[in-house]
């Protein structure tokens, strides 16, 4: 039986709404901008000691904590005051993909990776931690729900391209596994300016360190783009033989064609992306690198909102994703829960030496849990953990 038109209408609520077409201004249509009632009304900074965090506050009372990239910044800090703050003041703090894309586009010209991102990342993050709290849900509830409760992780360190002594670097390693860590990450660190280095230290530390460390647990290497493809896969050839299982970022991101033919060669599982900052950088490295796994990091790649379309993009291409993550605070918070929220996440997730944040991290009064080689997915509202804004500033630039 057909109903008419101006019946059904009128069941829904919307008579009234039936000539309304878009672009036409309609009294019954609310404001778009004021939704809530609630706005935004200061944008505040604190630099500390290997990084900065982000502070929105309301005129209800609210307030949310985000975090910036730990590199220059001095500069991240400038880019927030004198560029994004004021397209976010007086701002409902809901309209989250509004804000990111006006962010995003109004400063495009100067450069959509790097600092743009980073200084986003710090907003979105203090976004999403606002809504949660006013909603009184975690953050991934708002993200559609949990997939997962925790992630296991795993512990990286530096060894500046061999400068750091080998016996130090099997201190370290040991150092991770005897903390609870099931995985280990060596990060050669011989960068994209010293290409293919002779003599290659990379073989001679991983034999080394892998010696030391419990056969039960695993260790993986990361040239740090490195390498060219030959000698990736030469290396990532050998490495395989001794037992790795995932081999990271082996050729510079700037070489697309490079990554790809080691993905091709290899066994094992290759990760890359760290230096993917927005879906459109994420998207290209799929199509003509290929990696297994994807990278973000979502303090530098614009934050939960930029991500959760790099892991859709991810599934779209049956890729899973497992962050970059050198901050063990808001970061690490926001990443969880990202993680939480998605069907790709895998097969782990970076985790930092937390003594190397002490400073930082007293003055939290609540962090993500780590256990038995795992973080657990913060369960409070917002990003889950709390900020000591008092003792903050004690540290603070």
């Amino acid at each position: 039986m057909k109903i008419k038109r101006r019946k059904f209408l009128s069941s829904l609520g919307m008579v009234g709404l039936g000539s309304y077409m878009p672009g036409m201004v309609n009294a019954s249509v609310p404001n778009l901008h004021d939704k809530t009632g609630i706005k935004i009304s200061d944008v505040k900074t604190f630099r500390v000691d290997r990084g900065i965090f982000v502070k929105l506050e309301t005129d209800a009372g609210y307030a949310g904590w985000g975090e910036s990239s730990p590199n220059s910044t001095e500069i991240i800090e400038s880019f927030i005051h004198n560029l994004l703050k004021k397209e976010v003041i007086g701002r409902d703090p809901f309209d989250v993909e509004p804000i990111w894309d006006e962010l995003f586009w109004k400063s495009h010209d100067l450069g959509p990776a790097g600092a743009l991102p980073y200084a986003i990342a710090g907003i979105d993050l203090a976004l999403w931690d606002l809504k949660g709290k006013i909603l009184k849900q975690p953050v991934y509830n708002l993200l559609g729900g949990s997939f997962r409760k925790e992630m296991k992780v795993y512990g990286g360190f530096g060894v500046l391209g061999g400068k750091v002594p080998l016996e130090q670097a099997i201190k370290r390693a040991v150092n991770l596994a005897e903390k609870g860590f099931t995985i280990v990450k060596l990060r050669m660190q011989i960068r994209e300016n010293n290409l293919n280095p002779i003599p290659d230290p990379t073989l001679k530390y991983y034999t080394a360190i892998r010696k030391e460390l419990p056969d039960s647990v695993e260790l993986f290497v990361d040239p740090n783009e490195g390498y060219t493809a030959s000698r990736a896969i030469q290396i990532g050839k050998e490495l395989q033989q001794l037992g790795m299982k995932f081999y990271e970022s082996p050729c510079p991101l700037e070489n697309h064609k490079d990554t790809a033919a080691v993905v091709e060669a290899m066994d094992i599982p290759v990760l890359a992306g760290e230096k993917c900052y927005t879906r459109w950088q994420f998207r290209d490295l799929i199509l003509q690198a290929n990696p297994d796994v994807i990278q973000p990091d979502l303090i530098k790649s614009g934050g939960i909102t930029e991500v959760k379309k790099v892991a859709a993009l991810g599934q779209t291409f049956f890729k899973t994703l497992a962050p970059h993550n050198t901050k063990p605070t808001l970061g690490t918070a926001a990443a969880m829960h990202l993680l939480a929220s998605i069907s790709n996440a895998g097969p782990f997730i970076e985790f930092i030496e937390t003594e190397l944040y002490g400073e930082v991290m007293s003055v939290f009064d609540t962090l993500v849990e780590f256990k038995n080689g795992k973080l657990i997915v913060p369960q409070a509202n917002g990003l889950g953990i709390e900020i000591n804004e008092k003792k903050l500033k004690t540290i603070a630039r």
